[in-house]
């Protein structure tokens, strides 16, 4: 005759064992089927971030070494004129374009503020200056100032403008209007005129060695 409790001892047991063997399937069951997808990696194309910063770094060191350069040849290759004119221009842009540099590999700049202006140069006396604004007026242009002093006395001044390709597209507007021998140049005072670069080339580079208009002659940009 069983003692009492020993049915429940039994059963317990029981299901001791049985929970002992489906954890023991399932261990076999993940072992035979092989590591999760989970977990799997693609050791070839893992990068540890120490191999990566130096090449990232050579890399800044080449851009900066070459920009460097690049800056280097821009000085190098400055030119510059203590004064220009309209007349001074139209030569250089006649200059470049003779030699095979295209407008827009460069252009001229001067440090004062609005230092570009178009006009008509001075006519004979005030009376020929007040025909032509007359004129200008009736083809429909009435910004302009005239010139009463100076060495440019009895000019029409058309604008002034902060660059030289403001400058030239507001002349040939004002050509295209009708006006003659409308002109632009840096404004009288606006001090020296730097060539600047935009596009270097061995072409460019040429056409500064090579031989100027008499008079004509730029010297190397000031150091900064």
């Amino acid at each position: 005759m069983d003692r009492p409790g020993s049915g429940l001892r039994r059963l317990t047991g029981l299901l001791l064992l049985v929970n002992a063997g489906v954890l023991l399937a399932g261990w076999a069951g993940n072992y035979w089927q092989g590591p999760s997808s989970v977990v799997t990696f693609n050791a070839a194309k893992i990068r540890m971030l120490d191999d990566v910063v130096p090449e990232r770094r050579a890399e800044s060191q080449d851009e900066a070494s070459t920009a460097a350069t690049s800056d280097a040849q821009l000085r190098a290759n400055c030119r510059a004129w203590p004064v220009l004119d309209a007349d001074g221009v139209a030569q250089v842009q006649a200059h470049m374009r003779r030699s095979g540099v295209a407008d827009e590999a460069y252009y001229l700049q001067v440090a004062m503020r609005l230092g570009w202006w178009v006009f008509i140069p001075p006519l004979e006396n005030p009376a020929a200056l007040q025909v032509v604004m007359d004129d200008a007026r009736a083809k429909g242009v009435n910004d302009m100032v005239p010139v009463r002093g100076g060495s440019l006395a009895n000019a029409l001044a058309l604008g002034t403008f902060p660059n030289m390709e403001g400058a030239r597209k507001h002349a040939q507007a004002m050509l295209d209007r009708g006006l003659r021998n409308v002109r632009f140049a840096p404004r009288p005072g606006s001090g020296s005129v730097q060539l600047v670069i935009l596009a270097d080339s061995p072409v460019l580079r040429s056409a500064l060695k090579a031989a100027w208009p008499p008079g004509l002659e730029p010297v190397a940009c000031a150091r900064q």
